[in-house]
């Protein structure tokens, strides 16, 4: 309690996540939420109702995928790149996805 470097070392990491997840416009954060549950083994598609998933472009969610990275938070992360890698093939980009 009362540890204010230990909660900067520990929050710091995810201010440009959250920033990116809830950048305008801003009512599109859900996708970024979604996105995050599948990266990390929570759902087994990244589908959303309506085809919200589409709100947020490919780039978009690259950074969010390098912004949950730095902070930490993907889970398993050889799963979270194999399913990075297999969103942006099926936008035509061929990359191997890495840590």
């Amino acid at each position: 309690a009362g540890d204010t470097a230990r909660f900067h070392e520990i929050l710091g990491p995810t201010v440009p996540l959250s920033r990116h997840v809830f950048c305008a416009p801003t009512r599109f954060y859900k996708t970024g939420v979604v996105f995050m549950a599948w990266l990390n083994g929570y759902q087994n598609h990244f589908v959303m109702v309506g085809g919200q998933q589409s709100t947020r472009n490919v780039r978009h969610l690259a950074e969010l995928f390098r912004f949950a990275d730095a902070a930490g938070l993907l889970e398993d992360p050889d799963r979270a790149c194999a399913r990075m890698a297999q969103l942006l093939a099926t936008h035509g980009v061929d990359a191997r996805v890495t840590r």
